[in-house]
């Protein structure tokens, strides 16, 4: 059986870079959900969330996700602060060269573990 993915909740405070460039490949659970799919680059035979001309998500309006509320379970899954307590810098920028995260993503991430650490301290 599958794990399920659970919603986390990240402070993002206005941040989409997760959002720009992305491949977020359309789950199971997500299949019955009509979204503007495009095949995925690096899953024969899988999809993904469409993309702008720019490579943005085709659901990146200006103030963030326009599907928010229904966003697909790898978007509300998505965390950056997992990549920047996965990968130390050298192994994210080997991944970023690869195409396979982008480091402006990782770093992020690593802004907020920093914060929270700091913020932890202080209690």
């Amino acid at each position: 059986m599958a794990k399920k993915l659970k919603t986390v909740y990240v402070p993002c405070n206005g941040c989409t870079l997760c959002c720009e460039g992305d491949a977020v490949k359309i789950e199971k659970e997500d299949l019955d959900k009509d979204y503007h799919a495009e095949p995925h680059p690096y899953i024969p035979g899988a999809l993904m969330i469409a993309h702008k001309q720019n490579s943005d998500c085709i659901y990146l309006i200006e103030n963030g996700c326009s599907i928010h509320d229904n966003a697909p379970v790898l978007c509300r899954a998505a965390d950056c602060r997992s990549l920047a307590l996965k990968y130390d810098f050298i192994t994210a920028m080997k991944l970023h060269n690869m195409k396979r995260i982008d480091i402006r993503v990782w770093d992020q991430g690593n802004k907020l573990v920093e914060e929270m650490r700091k913020n932890k301290n202080k209690y």
